[in-house]
């Protein structure tokens, strides 16, 4: 609430004014700065457009006996017709976005065409003789009281998308259309964006997406990162103190909200716009340049990777391959797992276009935060039937995929890595299924890569303590930081209570991926890491130091840490790391890596961290080589 108290002049300039509760005021207008979660990574600088969805609006109406009938049939119709709009998302998806995007549509047209959902419906139909868009609501109304408290995300997700498919059933029903337009640039203000709120609103000239409510995994936080646009979301409530029309600063890589902005803020907001522009060209000339350090240390730079149609823009970011290939979308797409054919046609594929470079395909990891049907409640997911154990248990379903993924292996590209595994006897049991599955191809005399590297991720805090005798087993170590900090730290990310405490920099993070690496290197195999952490830059020469041997991210961000570490030695990169190793809590260890590449790379840093330390955007990196 603005506060009418009085106010005292701010020294820093003579325009902006303090209040007694320390917001800044110039020209008479509130500054308020809002921290939400970042969402979808960018700046967005224009008016705000606040947006409240149309909900249909349903009242009870009791039928005759011969009005059921004709109601049927006009369901039927609404339901066909919801059918037709979802398959042209789906093919708009595909065509302009990515598969991930249609990937979303794909769930809502499955939710559609499930028969209970029409049996169910019909039955209440002819038993209640109500009007079908009150039934629909009203069982809408019954998953909402057991999804909408749902703590985990995912569920939440779920219920969203079965909200989104009966709100379009409806409205076809009473014959309305869905009007998510804006005139002229905007960013958008919302309490919540469907999936098709975030895709109509992208054909129009949206700046950026603010929301209240959803996670940095929700379907519309998704759709704004594969659209490229920032968005910021769990802004609490910011939707109900924003008009439109009010000026707004949208901090998509910060998780941040400017409401009223100063002039001064708009200027440095302005100037990190033009900074990220010139070092988006600047980048693009490191593409074809090896990976390496200023005293000729290489590593290995490469993608985290889902689906087909991301290897076109991989390979021009200048990556040596694909760290980590995600098989999940195969389940989520079909609702079910797939064939060995089916999966043999796509890694195929894929190990075809990035030939010669390697592709490294995680076996299903499925369960947690992976959606799964299978009619059994687990109170955590994430501590359940997930990942390696699922398979272990599923061993038909296993089979099939590695038989498929050596088919695939003939062009000697492909490595295979297995997610979770949390022990000795656990690798021991997944090694047995392998060597019988290339027995088993080999007895039918189908041809594959008998001396394919096989690979493990390190997600799970027991086996770093049995790395040792993990390493003699396989060919090389994974670091998945995503789930490690999760577990090392028992914080869950996606818990908005507790997500300052997900510190991918604490010290017992640090230590753990130290020691990871040096039980590998001792083992005589390579260590990559395949989470976030590989792919943040203030990270880059810290893990260089540590050892890391391979780095696998998101492909949007290899120009950016090429850049660090062919601006870096190796020698300082080790004097980081040991510096590092020896701080006691993750706020030190993050202030002085923030010092550090300030201090080193102001013009880089400036674009990525908070802050003004840049100059006057000609600075090139100090000890960059042929670049």
């Amino acid at each position: 609430m603005r506060s009418h108290s009085f106010l005292t002049k701010d020294s820093a300039n003579s325009n902006h004014f303090l209040d007694s509760q320390g917001f800044r005021v110039e020209n008479g207008k509130q500054e308020r700065i809002i921290k939400g979660l970042p969402a979808s990574g960018g700046i967005a600088i224009g008016p705000a457009y606040v947006y409240e969805r149309e909900e249909v609006y349903v009242s009870e109406r009791i039928l005759t006996v011969s009005e059921v009938e004709l109601e049927i049939q006009l369901l039927a119709e609404a339901m066909e017709r919801a059918h037709v709009e979802l398959e042209k998302i789906v093919s708009f998806a595909r065509q302009k976005i990515n598969e991930e995007a249609a990937a979303i549509f794909e769930s809502q047209l499955l939710m559609l065409s499930d028969p209970q959902m029409h049996k169910a419906l019909e039955k209440r139909l002819r038993d209640e003789r109500k009007n079908a868009d009150f039934l629909i609501h009203d069982e809408l109304e019954k998953y909402r009281a057991i999804f909408g408290a749902a703590k985990d995300e995912l569920l939440r997700d779920r219920m969203a998308d079965l909200d989104e498919v009966g709100q379009r059933i409806m409205r076809n029903l009473q014959k309305k259309r869905l009007h998510s337009t804006v005139e002229g640039e905007h960013v958008i203000i919302a309490e919540q964006l469907t999936p098709s709120d975030t895709l109509l609103f992208s054909r129009n000239d949206v700046l950026g997406y603010a929301t209240d409510i959803g996670g940095i995994t929700s379907h519309a936080a998704i759709l704004s990162r594969s659209l490229k646009i920032p968005a910021v979301t769990a802004l609490h409530g910011a939707s109900k103190d924003i008009v439109t029309g009010d000026m707004v600063i949208l901090d998509g890589q910060h998780g941040l909200l400017i409401v009223n902005p100063t002039e001064e803020h708009q200027r440095e907001y302005a100037r990190k716009i033009e900074r990220i522009e010139l070092l988006e060209a600047e980048l693009a000339d490191l593409v074809d340049l090896p990976c390496e350090t200023s005293d000729c240390h290489k590593v290995e730079l490469s993608a985290n990777a889902e689906f087909v149609n991301e290897l076109e823009f991989i390979i021009t970011q200048g990556s040596n391959g694909i760290g980590l290939y995600r098989t999940e979308h195969l389940y989520i797409a079909k609702g079910d797992f797939p064939s060995e054919q089916e999966q043999y046609i796509e890694y195929s594929e894929i190990a075809f276009s990035m030939y010669p470079q390697p592709v490294i395909f995680r076996t299903f990891d499925i369960g947690g935060d992976k959606l799964l049907e299978r009619g059994v409640s687990e109170m955590n997911p994430f501590l359940g039937w997930r990942g390696i154990r699922m398979m272990l248990d599923k061993t038909d379903i296993f089979r099939r995929q590695l038989r498929a993924i050596l088919r695939a292996s003939s062009m000697k590209n492909i490595k295979i890595m297995f997610p979770m595994i949390s022990g000795v006897a656990e690798l021991d049991e997944v090694l047995a299924v392998l060597a019988d599955v290339k027995n088993e191809l080999t007895e039918e005399l189908v041809p594959f890569d008998e001396h394919m590297e096989v690979g493990l991720m390190i997600e799970v805090p027991s086996a770093i303590f049995v790395a040792d005798e993990l390493a003699k087993r396989v060919d090389f170590f994974s670091i998945g930081t995503n789930d490690l900090v999760q577990y090392l730290m028992a914080v869950d990310r996606n818990n908005e209570l507790i997500a300052d405490l997900y510190q991918e920099f604490h010290p017992a993070v640090i230590r753990a991926v130290k020691s990871i690496i040096a039980t590998g290197h001792a083992n005589g195999i390579w260590v990559g890491m395949c989470g976030e952490l590989a792919g943040n830059p203030l990270a880059t020469v810290m893990l260089l130091g540590l050892g890391l041997d391979e780095f696998s991210m998101v492909p949007s961000v290899i120009p950016e840490v090429k850049k660090i570490i062919r601006s870096t030695s190796y020698e300082d990169a080790k004097g980081v790391a040991e510096t590092v190793l020896r701080m006691p809590v993750a706020s030190e260890v993050r202030a002085y890596l923030e010092s550090y590449m300030r201090e080193r790379y102001p013009h880089f840093m400036a674009t990525l961290l908070n802050g003004e330390n840049g100059d006057n955007g000609n600075h090139k990196l100090d000890g960059e080589h042929g670049a």
